[in-house]
C-alpha cells in the first residue's frame, strides 16, 4: 500500500492448513478532501481489502486504524486459526 507507516507480516494457520502469510498494512493519516476530518487506510493482504477509516483528526484516524486492525485478528481467532510470527508456529502475534 502507497504511503504505509506501519506493517507486519504474520503466519495464520489452523490444525488443517499449512501457515500462511499475510500483510497487515496501514498508511500515513491524511486529510480528508470530502469532509473536514482525516483518514487512514487498513489491510490485511489476501484476506481484506484496504478499507478507508475516517476520523475526527490524524490521531483518531491513525488509532481507528488499529482498532481495525485488532478486530480483523480477533476475528481470525474466532475462527480457530491461529496468528504467529514465525512459519513454525512458535512465536505467537499478539497486539502489545
Amino acid at each position: 500500500m502507497q504511503g504505509a507507516i506501519a506493517t507486519v507480516d504474520f503466519f495464520v494457520s489452523d490444525p488443517h492448513t499449512a501457515p500462511r502469510r499475510v500483510s497487515l498494512v496501514i498508511s500515513a493519516p491524511e486529510r480528508c478532501s470530502a469532509s473536514a476530518g482525516w483518514q487512514c487506510r487498513v489491510a490485511l493482504a489476501d484476506m481484506h481489502r484496504a478499507k478507508v477509516i475516517l476520523g475526527i483528526d490524524s490521531f483518531d484516524a491513525l488509532g481507528l486504524a488499529f482498532v481495525q486492525a485488532r478486530a480483523w485478528t480477533e476475528e481470525l481467532r474466532g475462527q480457530g486459526r491461529i496468528l504467529t510470527r514465525d512459519q513454525e508456529g512458535q512465536i505467537p502475534f499478539k497486539f502489545p
